[in-house]
């Protein structure tokens, strides 16, 4: 296992160099040790839309994924105890329909857990919201750019040359304010984004987990004795006790709280913050230059 560990991709993005051909996302190895097949592991869109635009749409199918995967293990959970009352075995009957009672709830757990990635949608959305406001700004700036390359090379562009870069100056101010701006936001929405699809992904797994240790409860009283031609079943008295470790269930899972939510990082928050805090005073150092810039050239 190790080896294969060794071999794993550590990042989705392709890396080039003079000796290696291009490698695509996790093309190192598989855990059967053979190269994986080729696929397509992100979804091919128009490069017209933002990368932002692309991650935000990329997430309908993963969220349609599992709301039909909800729906199909429901109805699987109503298939198996329908089934299971027509086998005249009471065990059978009894066992298989507390199981579905299981998977009903393994549907409920999937279709909350869709939940959490639809509101990461809406989060990531704020992003775009900002990316979206901030883009006439330097549509402006890099019309103004074009001017002034323009003019510069104009001798009798004189007063409407000195006029254009004042003009620059100012959006290039705009910009600058404007991509902190962006800065800021992204990195507190991407934390609020990642925690809530964290979230829903332990509340999931944690109560899965619920479900799996009662389950093997309830399948003890599925007797593994093998029945001859003839001989008749012994009478079936587990279904009061299947009954009531579903209560225990039910229980457990509304009482549920996160298991390991207060886990200490593994990163050090104070350097993470130090660096954090360098390149805010970079940012806030480079908005003063060029606001004084703005006042000079006036």
């Amino acid at each position: 296992m190790s080896n294969v560990l060794m071999h794993r991709a550590i990042s989705l993005r392709s890396r080039h160099s003079a000796d290696d051909s291009p490698l695509s996302p996790l093309a190192a190895t598989t855990l059967s040790g053979r190269p994986p097949s080729p696929r397509k592991f992100l979804p091919i869109l128009s490069p017209v839309h933002p990368p932002l635009a692309r991650l935000i749409k990329s997430l309908n199918p993963l969220l349609s994924h599992h709301r039909s995967a909800a729906s199909s293990t429901r109805t699987t959970a109503h298939l198996l105890s329908s089934w299971s009352a027509q086998t005249g075995d009471d065990a059978v009957s009894d066992v298989a329909d507390k199981f579905g009672v299981l998977l009903a709830e393994m549907a409920n757990l999937e279709e909350s857990y869709s939940e959490g990635i639809d509101d990461v949608k809406m989060v990531l959305k704020t992003i775009q919201d900002v990316e979206n406001s901030i883009r006439p700004a330097k549509t402006h700036q890099t019309k103004l750019r074009d001017q002034v390359n323009k003019a510069s090379i104009k001798p009798e562009a004189g007063r409407k040359l000195e006029q254009l870069e004042r003009e620059l100056v100012r959006a290039d101010a705009e910009v600058l304010v404007a991509d902190a701006q962006l800065l800021n936001v992204t990195r507190e929405r991407l934390r609020v984004a990642w925690r809530v699809q964290l979230d829903a992904l332990q509340e999931r797994c944690e109560k899965e987990l619920v479900l799996v240790k009662y389950g093997r409860e309830i399948l003890r009283f599925l007797d593994g004795e093998i029945i001859v031609p003839g001989q008749n079943l012994l009478a079936y008295r587990g279904e009061a006790k299947t009954r009531d470790i579903l209560g225990m269930v039910e229980d457990e899972l509304r009482g549920w709280s996160p298991g390991w939510g207060n886990a200490e990082p593994l990163c050090d928050d104070e350097n993470v913050n130090g660096d954090v805090s360098v390149a805010t005073a970079a940012a806030a150092a480079a908005a003063s230059a060029t606001a004084s810039m703005v006042l000079v050239r006036k």
